[in-house]
């Protein structure tokens, strides 16, 4: 439930699943201390910032240095990154529609590292983000917890304009809220990615069909990407034995091209891109007198 939706009070959870408030927050603070819940998050659109596109490249981690790391900040930002067994390096780039050329020199440039590479195009977003906004963000990136009173104490935003632009922003997908597991702490469970290439004229069918197929095993995790034919999905089994089975038989299906496991390592999200470009974009819708020049707490 807290992947779904990482804001949910412990009352709703506990009414859901029959715990008492006080069991819902000791089981919480319980998975907290002992790292399988690594932290909470809050998840940004990139698109908000014109990336439109997100490209997630699989690279050899060997292979991985400085360099390389500043030839992609050059194109894009890279929104989140993720680790699995083998020496594979994971990237989840955001790229502006102008910058489409570069990703291909870049990639190109990548070549040798490269394992892997998905395409996904981010969801837009229908409204205009204010100056406000961006202060809510910016303190939902801190605490993504953060209890709406607080947030208008560090804003001086009123407390109702805070919660409607936040179910605003939920709604539009600007902002998601979700948990990080670590999947090495979960004792008991054998977690692991199912990463499926799939026909696009059979892609909405199929992912229905996966979803219902695979709904006992799935650990729900953040998705802003709108993805035409790559399906990938975080599951946990009981047994290493029944992993290749469920990796067969998704294969199996109609309009499937392959599907391939991959064991989660480590899955980090680094948030000071957003901050910076908060700031920037603030600073410069100010120098061009789109918004009125009050003082925000929450924009500094």
């Amino acid at each position: 439930m807290l992947a779904k939706n990482g804001r949910l009070s412990y009352r709703s959870i506990g009414i859901v699943i029959g715990l008492t408030n006080k069991s819902v927050k000791a089981r919480v603070d319980k998975m907290l201390s002992s790292r399988i819940i690594d932290k909470f998050l809050t998840i940004i659109n990139p698109s908000i910032f014109g990336y439109s596109r997100t490209y997630v490249i699989a690279l050899k981690k060997r292979k991985l240095n400085k360099e390389l790391l500043e030839r992609i900040s050059l194109v894009g930002v890279i929104a989140y990154r993720f680790e699995v067994l083998g020496g594979v390096m994971g990237l989840g780039i955001g790229i502006k529609d102008e910058d489409e050329e570069k990703i291909q020199m870049l990639l190109d440039s990548l070549r040798p590292a490269t394992v892997g590479l998905i395409e996904s195009r981010n969801y837009g977003v229908p409204d205009i983000i204010s100056k406000s906004d961006y202060a809510i963000i910016k303190e939902l990136i801190r605490n993504p917890r953060m209890e709406v009173l607080d947030i208008a104490k560090a804003t001086s935003i009123s407390s109702k304009t805070i919660r409607k632009r936040m179910e605003k922003m939920t709604r539009n997908r600007v902002l998601e809220f979700s948990i990080n597991v670590d999947p090495s702490a979960m004792k008991g469970q054998i977690v692991f990615f199912l990463s499926v290439i799939a026909d696009k004229e059979f892609y909405p069918r199929l992912l229905e069909r996966i979803l219902a197929e695979l709904h006992n095993n799935i650990i729900p995790s953040f998705n802003l990407a709108n993805q035409v034919n790559a399906i990938g999905l975080n599951l946990a089994v009981d047994d290493v034995f029944k992993i290749e089975g469920i990796r067969a038989r998704i294969e199996s299906f109609l309009g499937v091209q392959e599907a391939n496991v991959f064991f989660p390592i480590k899955l980090e999200c680094p948030q000071e891109w957003v901050i910076k470009m908060i700031d920037h974009k603030v600073r410069k819708d100010l120098a061009g007198g789109r918004y009125a020049q009050i003082t925000v707490s929450g924009a500094r």
